[in-house]
C-alpha cells in the first residue's frame, strides 16, 4: 500500500492541541475512504455533457504544443486576471465549475483539460494554463486510457489552501479526451477524519 505522508501544521487533522508541525501518514485507502462521497462527485462531474462538449470542442482546434507553452508562460507571468484566463470562467464550463465550487465549501478550485493538458474551463484560475507536464493530469489521461487519480494533500498556489486533488477523466465513448480535476480541502478531510 502506497503511503501518502501529509506534513500538516498545527495538528489539522490530529486531536487535541499540538505545537509546530507534525507529521500525519494516511494510508491511500484511508484517504480514498475519507474521500469516497466527493470522488463520486467527481465522477458524476465528469459525466456533464457541457464538460464534454467544451472538451470535445477545444481539442478539434488541435493547438499546437509550442502555443500551448507560450500561452502557459503568458498565463504564468501574470498575477492578474487576464481576458484570456476570465475566458476560461466565462465559458459554459467555466460557469459550471464556478456555481459548482461556490456553492459547496469543501471544494477550492476545479478546471477542465484537453487531451494535451492545456485548460479548457477553470474556477478560480489556476497558477498555470498547461496541465499537461504535472501528475494530475498525466496519471488521470493515463495515455488515453483515462482513470481516477488522487493527488497528495498539498498547498495549492492559486487558492492558497491546503488540499487533495481529484482527477477524473473525461470520456467520449471509450475515448478519453480530457480531465477534470477538483480539489477538496483540508478542512473536509479533517471533518471527515476527526467523525471517524
Amino acid at each position: 500500500m502506497r503511503t501518502i505522508a501529509f506534513l500538516l501544521f498545527l495538528g489539522l487533522l490530529l486531536p487535541g492541541p499540538v505545537s509546530g508541525q507534525e507529521e500525519v501518514e494516511i494510508g491511500e485507502q484511508e484517504l480514498r475512504d475519507l474521500l469516497h462521497n466527493k470522488i463520486r462527485v467527481v465522477q458524476h462531474l465528469a459525466l456533464n455533457p457541457a464538460l464534454l462538449r467544451d472538451a470535445r470542442r477545444q481539442n478539434t482546434t488541435k493547438l499546437d504544443l509550442n502555443e500551448i507553452k507560450k500561452r502557459d508562460e503568458e498565463w504564468k507571468n501574470s498575477d492578474d486576471l487576464t481576458h484570456f484566463k476570465r475566458s476560461l470562467q466565462d465559458n459554459v464550463s467555466g460557469r459550471l465549475l464556478k456555481r459548482i465550487v461556490s456553492s459547496n465549501p469543501d471544494f477550492n478550485e476545479a478546471f477542465l483539460t484537453d487531451d494535451q493538458g492545456a485548460n479548457v474551463a477553470a474556477y478560480p484560475a489556476t497558477s498555470d494554463y498547461w496541465q499537461g507536464d504535472e501528475e494530475k493530469w498525466s496519471e488521470s489521461f493515463n495515455g488515453g486510457e483515462g482513470r481516477l487519480f488522487l493527488g497528495p494533500l498539498e498547498r495549492d498556489a492559486s487558492t492558497d489552501t491546503y488540499a487533495v486533488q481529484i482527477s477524473a477523466p473525461i470520456f467520449d465513448g471509450p475515448e478519453t479526451i480530457g480531465v477534470l480535476v477538483v480539489g477538496v480541502t483540508l478542512d473536509y478531510l479533517s471533518e471527515k477524519r476527526g467523525a471517524r
